[in-house]
């Protein structure tokens, strides 16, 4: 099969509006149509064809070409642009359009922090298997670091796995305990503990969450600092960043971001390890 990647991340160069958004699918497609017509011109590709159509006529003419998309951040436009409900809605018919029921997709992988959004009562893109730091399934040792790997870096480095257990271990993805992976590389190099998770992204995108005060949830925070875990119904999370109802579905959220760890055994959430611990705790001491 030949692959094809789409990295959504381009995406937050875009005007906030539906017009915008408008213009980047069809810039989209007008790449992909070119590249087609290029790479396959028996298939007698023409510039109005719809991408999924022109796929379709590749796979017909080239003796059955299949495609695999991988797309990369496919989530962005439900962090970056959380209040576009028309631009989301379109992003997703575009993707079922795409990909869905078609004989010419071999495989399609996406990466991002969300699980795949719920359009109304059902989901555009319900035919994806799903792997998130709730529930990983198979791909749980793949995630992250797991224990034995980190132990044997550790003895390459001439690192004390103890230490490096306290500060980045706590993910529990299955039978795994998963360890962050960035933040065990950069002790290896630079020796120092500390939080290596704040300088990717600011933990000031927590506050506003915990701001919210839905019924317990700043108390449910301070139990999860003094080493406590809390019960959550992950099941009313409707996999965005503004349709909060409870405290539940903004802790569901904080597992997703990984700043909470998630036992699915016992359906509890907990602060993972003390890199965590650290940041949420400088969030409520200096912005609550």
């Amino acid at each position: 099969p030949c692959a094809i990647s789409i990295f959504e991340g381009k995406i937050m160069n875009i005007e906030r509006n539906s017009n915008s958004y408008d213009q980047y699918i069809e810039r989209i497609e007008r790449i992909l149509t070119q590249d087609l017509m290029e790479a396959y011109p028996k298939a007698d590709i023409q510039e109005v064809d719809a991408v999924w159509d022109s796929l379709d006529l590749v796979y017909e003419r080239y003796g059955c070409q299949r495609f695999i998309f991988v797309f990369d951040e496919w989530d962005c436009i439900f962090r970056e642009f959380r209040q576009n409900k028309e631009a989301q809605e379109k992003y997703l018919d575009f993707l079922r359009d795409l990909l869905k029921d078609k004989a010419c997709i071999h495989l399609a992988y996406k990466t991002g922090i969300l699980p795949i959004k719920k359009y109304g009562t059902h989901s555009a893109l319900n035919m994806f298997d799903e792997y998130t730091m709730l529930y990983a399934g198979r791909l749980s040792p793949y995630i992250g670091f797991t224990e034995d790997e980190v132990r044997d870096i550790c003895d390459r480095y001439g690192r004390d796995f103890s230490q490096v257990e306290r500060w980045y271990d706590g993910y529990m993805l299955g039978d795994y305990h998963v360890y962050n992976p960035r933040a065990v590389v950069n002790y290896m190099l630079q020796g120092d503990l500390k939080s290596y998770w704040s300088e990717t992204g600011s933990y000031d995108v927590i506050v506003p969450l915990i701001n919210l005060d839905f019924d317990g949830l700043k108390t449910a925070i301070i139990q999860m600092l003094s080493g406590g875990e809390i019960k959550v119904n992950t099941g009313s999370f409707m996999n965005d960043t503004v349709s909060f109802k409870n405290k539940d579905d903004v802790l569901t959220y904080l597992v997703h971001l990984g700043y909470l760890g998630f036992d699915q055994k016992k359906s509890c959430a907990f602060i993972p390890n003390e890199e965590i611990r650290q940041d949420i705790e400088n969030a409520c001491r200096h912005k609550l």
